[in-house]
């Protein structure tokens, strides 16, 4: 549905009404891509806006509760991220949406959808609803979406004082989402429409768990840049679904 208000397509709490005009206004590459899709009922942007714009005005205590429970969903009950009481000022953690990255070794830039920074972490999300991954491109894009957040995440100037954790939400579970697929098929250029949505959860399950007891495929996906140890970038890894994100944020704030 397309509204005649963008407001309709928001969370917007009281103050707040500046603040998501700006997002929406945001230029890139000389379009406002985010205004031309904020009236679309199905627009990721509003959806990522309503969520953390509402967590990340909450009272720390609550934000860090709602934190908790959502790194515990993202990761399966093995997050290595846990707040706890007076861990932090106010000032120390830090939601972001639609911020800017770039790269220290290949000063390469991008948008992260919603974005988290405390002392010891740096968490991207990238957020999808209905569309799919972005794939490679070459030349002109070397790496699929779920590649580049990584290589600019891992390579960020924070990585020095912080570990890096990637979280790709989206409408299902990783395994509802999942096909038996070949690399080939993963790889052919997408199709319009929801029936590619399975190319983001193969993706992710191919970086993540690697192939034949191996993590080769994200090894040669982040070539080039200074990273920990392999094993510990694909543990990092993690898949929220929005309905575990909007309970987590509701339950909190009710």
């Amino acid at each position: 549905m397309i509204y005649k208000n963008y407001k309709r397509n928001h969370v917007i709490l009281p103050g707040r009404e500046d603040a998501l005009e700006s997002f929406l206004k945001q230029n890139y590459k000389g379009m406002q891509h985010k205004w031309k899709h904020g009236f679309n009922s199905h627009s990721e942007d509003a959806l990522t806006w309503s969520c953390f714009d509402l967590l990340s005005n909450f009272p720390l205590s609550k934000k860090t509760e709602a934190l908790n429970e959502i790194f515990e969903d993202a990761y399966n009950g093995k997050s290595k991220l846990l707040f706890k009481h007076g861990q932090f000022q106010e000032d120390q953690l830090q939601i972001h949406i639609g911020k800017q990255y770039t790269g220290l070794s290949s000063n390469d830039s991008t948008e992260v959808d919603a974005s988290i920074e405390f002392p010891g972490s740096l968490i991207f999300f990238e957020a999808k609803l209905y569309s799919s991954v972005s794939l490679a491109t070459p030349p002109e894009k070397p790496y699929d979406q779920i590649v580049r957040k990584l290589r600019i995440g891992l390579d960020s100037p924070l990585k020095d004082s912080r570990e890096f954790y990637f979280i790709f939400l989206d409408i299902a579970p990783l395994e509802k989402l999942m096909k038996r697929k070949t690399k080939s098929e993963a790889l052919a250029p997408s199709k319009k429409g929801f029936e590619d949505k399975w190319k983001s959860a193969w993706l992710f399950n191919y970086y993540k768990f690697g192939r034949n007891n191996s993590l080769s495929p994200l090894k040669a996906a982040l070539k080039g840049i200074d990273t920990p140890p392999i094993q510990s970038v694909a543990e990092n890894m993690g898949w929220l679904t929005w309905s575990d994100l909007f309970k987590n944020i509701w339950f909190i704030r009710v």
